[in-house]
């Protein structure tokens, strides 16, 4: 119910807009009272962003997977893949542009976004450190790992931007993002 509720949401919001687009008008589009509607979501943001959500779990998991022994920017790079799969399937692909056009239409949902993202990313540094204490190793300092986090996570948005815009497509995505890493691949790392 929760996927069919979100996808009636999303054709809402692509058809209409975000801010423009009720809860009622996403209930009835399902055939369901906002009661019930809220049951599944907080609200239209939670509605909007729910792939977000299950992306989070698989890059957390993708992570978690990665070897022990291989540096953390190389594993967030490969982590990225999923999105990068995505952008090369059409239907996905364009469900992630029309997402990206949404939060450049609505200072609200950018902002839901922005905080689930700095909430992944949180958690990621925590996985990493967690990796180091399974290797052994002693874990680079929080700021250090938020910050190779936050840099790897611009790489990823500016190359997705760069398929949103329309200046790449799917299957040329992963060159774009390996470039864009490449350049910013911190010292520590080389």
């Amino acid at each position: 119910m929760r996927s069919e509720i979100a996808e009636a949401a999303e054709a809402l919001f692509a058809a209409q807009g975000f801010d423009a687009t009720t809860v009622d008008q996403i209930a009835a589009a399902v055939g369901m009272s906002q009661r019930t509607f809220f049951r599944y979501f907080p609200s239209k943001e939670d509605a909007a962003l729910d792939s977000f959500e299950h992306q989070t779990e698989l890059f957390l998991e993708r992570l978690s997977e990665r070897p022990l022994g291989e540096d953390e920017w190389a594993s967030l790079r490969s982590v990225f893949d999923l999105v990068v799969d995505q952008c090369a399937d059409a239907t996905l692909g364009a469900r992630i542009s029309s997402l990206h056009s949404l939060l450049e239409s609505s200072p609200t949902l950018l902002a839901a976004y922005l905080e689930r993202s700095a909430s992944l990313q949180k958690r990621m540094v925590q996985t990493l450190h967690d990796r180091a204490a399974e290797r052994g190793d002693r874990a680079e300092s929080d700021a250090v790992l938020r910050a190779v986090v936050g840099s790897a996570f611009a790489c990823l948005e500016a190359a997705i931007l760069c398929f949103t815009d329309g200046s790449v497509d799917g299957p040329v995505l992963a060159g774009r993002l390996d470039d864009v890493m490449t350049a910013l691949r911190p010292a520590r790392y080389l």
